[in-house]
């Protein structure tokens, strides 16, 4: 069956000097090669076979198919991974110390995995390349109102959108910001954190976002209106919004470390042709 694809995410092209953004893209490259998956979120947001409404369209059928057999795999392999280890084996307890490994193996087997997937198969290949100071994080919108003539912000949210992904400082043990870099499997990149943000505003500034916008918007005219009563002027505001990254999980590098001993064991391929740094 083909798929047709909407290449909106490779349309930017960023092309870093930056060593770490490439040894980082090189790190991400290999997590793919050893587990590559199907994504049914990202099928969905990228291919317009999903996308044409026409009735009894055998291509939207079977596209639709093929999403629906995904996600079944993905719901599988995320079940399967909270599940405790009840065998006597002296190895059982592994699955239920470590992170990931449950989820690594059901990726490996059944070849899927959205966003949230993806991020942990890089942690997992971060880590047997020995670089554990990373973490999932996990994307936002903060939205804010200011006022034009005060400078002060009247209202501010923070809303979550769903994707995942990592940023690690590599090999820099007091990382400052501009040392971080964004890999991103699911989207296929990595970046430094403002080029991350300007990709994802291209995939994510879209209809769901735009309508986030247009919500809290008319919460702040309510909101406004219930404290004093009149209308607003938005020309008396500015509104902003940008991207922040929050913490999707709570492992240290102690937990990554361990994470690197079982990955280079059990997936020796994660490892770059160099090795361990």
């Amino acid at each position: 069956m083909k798929l047709y694809y909407q290449n909106l995410n490779n349309s930017i092209s960023f092309k870093s000097k930056n060593k770490n953004v490439r040894k980082a893209d090189d790190i991400q490259r290999r997590a793919r090669h050893v587990f590559p998956v199907l994504s049914s979120s990202y099928i969905d947001e990228f291919y317009s076979s999903t996308k044409i409404k026409r009735n009894n369209n055998q291509i939207s059928i079977k596209a639709n198919q093929l999403l629906k057999k995904v996600d079944s795999r993905i719901s599988a392999i995320r079940k399967l991974a909270k599940k405790k280890d009840a065998s006597n084996s002296k190895y059982s307890w592994i699955d239920d110390n470590i992170p990931y490994t449950k989820i690594l193996d059901g990726v490996k087997l059944l070849k899927a995995g959205n966003c949230e997937e993806c991020a942990k198969v890089v942690l997992a290949a971060l880590s047997a390349n020995g670089y554990y100071n990373s973490q999932r994080v996990s994307l936002a919108v903060d939205i804010s109102y200011i006022n034009k003539k005060t400078g002060e912000c009247e209202y501010n949210c923070v809303e979550p959108i769903d994707h995942s992904f990592v940023i690690t400082s590599l090999d820099n043990d007091n990382p400052k910001k501009n040392d971080y870099v964004v890999i991103d499997s699911w989207l296929g990149f990595a970046d430094s954190i403002s080029g991350a943000k300007a990709r994802f505003k291209q995939v994510f500034d879209n209809k769901a976002l735009q309508n986030l916008l247009s919500f809290h918007r008319s919460m702040f005219r309510l909101n406004k209106f219930e404290q004093s009563g009149t209308r607003i002027n938005f020309d008396d505001y500015q509104q902003r919004e940008k991207f922040i990254f929050y913490s999707s999980d709570n492992y240290t590098p102690e937990d990554f470390k361990d994470l690197g001993l079982y990955s280079r064991i059990m997936y020796e391929d994660l490892l770059l042709s160099s090795g361990t740094k």
